[in-house]
């Protein structure tokens, strides 16, 4: 090969790495200036995005934020107005953050801590509390005082009294609400008996005047500490919640009813045998020991329900009605006795919410004839209307003239969850001893640890073994009550 080929072939193998690489050098330069302008836009970009949060930045800050006590007025309506617990309050908070403009939303002990105060300045407040009194009893403070006893809450048991104004049917169309009421006097005491009770109510008399009437359900101690204040010459008539009394006539009825126990174990055998299947939607509503009267009916709706999805006839064996069948065992030999507290029952809720929505009077008494009319049993028709009209007549005498009178319920576990932490702080002591709060005054009173006995057993200390019901095991001695012999013994006279 001659020295020009050789050199011809250099130049070609040189020729030909040159413009690969140059290929290669171009390609990366336009990738150079692509990445180069693809960051420079990424960069502002990202320099206009922090402009801008710095920009909502200063506006968040610049915001005004809500004062704290637009913020506990709002805790309290939710809890007095919404009734929701007060997890459930701190949670609305929480998610209403960014809106209401909060820095941080209040804990639960923080909203328990204004529930207490506001608790606490509201009874200090009640001093000022008055109603216009009756031309009947011009020397009363012209409001009804309703009483209830906690069945048990932590180291003891709470006395509450609430003030509703009489004239309440006459000033408002509906029924009284937690609006219309004012928490007057609480305490805590490890037990409570007439004795006990009477020397609070005595104390609040002397605070702020005789009330005009009393407001109480069937108990005992209540009853005995009406009756020793009527001793002192500070008693006042005496009205009996129509929750309460309705379900101490139903008791009295069904009781000893021979068929009651049977009805109540195929209810819970029921219960045992639908849970976690395909039936589970048709499982029995759970109805507590204590005061089972006063929400059995929903028992009796359930199985009268129950029951006529059963339909008379043959049934194909594995079949889902089979099954039903099945669970309910004993229930359909109940029928009879459904009916019949169907019938009493119904017939007494459909009076309650007349009586409570509209008060006890003779026109309401009119509305209630034809439902207590069409009650199946005898005795507990006539047991009922001779309560209602023992109620009417003891009224009589304090409102004359007015076609209204106040409604015969007990709505005292309407503002109770307030009162509950304000007892429990204010009357929390290492012994035994117990503290009470009336109007005017936040101190306490110091007492021994065990409080006197009246010699009274009252309903509320007794075993649940048998009967676990928040009303009298025994018949109280009113003029209205009817004996089982089923003659009426009343006496009219207040």
């Amino acid at each position: 090969m001659s020295q020009l080929s050789k050199m011809r072939h250099s130049r070609d193998q040189w020729k030909s790495k040159a413009l690969g690489r140059g290929e290669g050098q171009r390609y990366q330069r336009k990738e150079n200036t692509r990445l180069r302008a693809r960051y420079d836009q990424i960069a502002k970009t990202l320099s206009a995005a922090e402009a801008r949060m710095r920009q909502l930045e200063a506006q968040l800050q610049g915001l005004a934020t809500r004062p704290k006590v637009e913020v506990v007025h709002l805790a309290l309506q939710l809890f007095l107005e919404a009734r929701i617990s007060f997890r459930a309050v701190s949670r609305v908070l929480a998610l209403l953050v960014g809106v209401l403009g909060i820095r941080k939303a209040p804990c639960p002990q923080t909203i328990i801590n204004w529930v207490i105060r506001l608790a606490v300045v509201r009874m200090d407040s009640a001093r000022a509390c008055r109603g216009l009194p009756l031309e009947a009893a011009p020397f009363t403070n012209g409001l009804i005082w309703m009483i209830d006893i906690s069945i048990g809450l932590g180291c003891g048991k709470i006395l509450a009294v609430l003030a509703l104004d009489a004239h309440h049917h006459q000033r408002e169309s509906g029924a009284p609400t937690l609006r219309h009421v004012r928490c007057i006097g609480v305490a805590v005491a490890t037990s409570w008996n007439g004795d006990t009770i009477a020397d609070f109510l005595e104390r609040l008399i002397a605070t702020m005047g005789r009330p005009v009437a009393y407001l109480k359900d069937g108990g005992s101690d209540l009853h005995k500490a009406v009756a020793l204040l009527e001793e002192q010459s500070l008693g006042s008539p005496c009205i009996d919640d129509i929750s309460h009394a309705a379900a101490s006539m139903l008791k009295r009825t069904y009781q000893d009813h021979p068929a009651f126990e049977r009805f109540l174990s195929a209810c819970g055998q029921a219960s045992g045998k639908l849970k976690q299947t395909l039936l589970a939607c048709l499982t029995p509503p759970t109805v507590r020991t204590k005061a089972r009267f006063m929400n059995v009916h929903r028992l009796f709706t359930w199985a009268d329900r129950v029951l006529q999805l059963s339909p008379p006839g043959g049934a194909k064996s594995g079949s889902m009605l089979a099954k039903l069948r099945t669970a309910l065992g004993d229930l359909p030999a109940c029928k009879a006795l459904i009916k019949r507290f169907r019938g009493d029952a119904g017939a007494l809720l459909a009076c309650q919410e007349i009586l409570k929505t509209q008060g006890l009077s003779p026109a309401t008494l009119a509305q209630c004839e034809p439902l207590t009319l069409a009650m199946p049993t005898a005795t507990l028709r006539l047991e009922f209307t001779a309560y209602l009209t023992y109620e009417l007549q003891s009224a009589t005498p304090l409102w004359p003239s007015v076609t209204g009178w106040v409604r015969l319920r007990m709505p005292i576990a309407l503002p109770f969850a307030s009162l509950r932490f304000a007892g429990c702080r204010l009357a929390r002591k290492r012994n035994k001893s117990w503290r009470s709060v009336w109007p005017g005054s936040t101190s306490s009173l110091r007492r021994s640890p065990r409080l006197p006995s009246s010699g009274v057993r009252s309903s509320r200390t007794r075993s649940a073994s048998r009967v676990s019901v928040r009303i009298p095991m025994r018949i109280m001695s009113h003029s209205y009550r009817v004996p089982k012999s089923g003659q009426i013994m009343r006496q009219l006279s207040v």
